[in-house]
């Protein structure tokens, strides 16, 4: 691609809740509901920093994009329940750190340009750190779990095998938050428990 013409490159921009480890333990950003076609088009990606939720182990402040990949494939999603999503898988990846990256929009995909995360010449890409993703960190295959889409339609969840507790496997309210902090990557503040009786 000619040098002047990097930063008019569109990309694949995503708005997640997921964090930079979850993604690529993940082996891609998902489960989104995209036209796969029109987004395996595109070479790059770029994950915008959601943390309007807080199940996704967020790893930068809101509204910020911090990772940019170069797209491998675009398949549908592999966990069952998630089958007409999608996931962007991608070959390599760099950190970013560009603050008030999002809009506002509602849709959490958009195509964007190169320039608008400040990458305006083949310098500018040549020189983010790339770091390959080993295919090891495809855990998928092995182990799918039931996970949230960033557009935040709430998995069912089926707990009919879970063994019935006692008042001796009880936590307190306090454990119960640490251990929900420790979970899905937040403070304890960011913790809140209802109970409705």
């Amino acid at each position: 691609m000619n040098n002047e013409n990097v930063g008019n490159e569109e990309c694949v921009t995503v708005y997640t809740c997921r964090g930079k480890n979850r993604i690529i333990a993940e082996g891609g950003s998902q489960a989104w509901r995209i036209d796969m076609s029109k987004a395996s088009k595109h070479r790059y990606l770029i994950c915008v920093q959601n943390r309007n939720q807080t199940w996704g182990q967020a790893t930068a402040d809101h509204q910020t994009a911090f990772l940019i990949a170069k797209i491998s494939t675009v398949e549908k999603s592999p966990v069952e329940k998630d089958a007409d999503r999608a996931i962007i898988r991608f070959s390599e990846f760099a950190d970013l750190a560009v603050p008030n990256s999002w809009d506002g929009n509602r849709n959490p995909v958009a195509y964007r340009t190169l320039s608008e995360f400040g990458i305006n010449s083949s310098d500018d890409l040549e020189n983010l750190n790339w770091t390959r993703l080993g295919s090891h960190f495809n855990l998928w295959e092995e182990t799918p779990t039931l996970i949230l889409g960033d557009d935040y339609e709430a998995a069912k969840l089926d707990d009919t095998s879970s063994p019935e507790l006692t008042t001796q496997d009880s936590l307190s309210i306090d454990d119960a938050k640490r251990g929900l902090a420790l979970r899905f990557g937040v403070s304890v503040e960011q913790i809140e428990i209802i109970i409705r009786g």
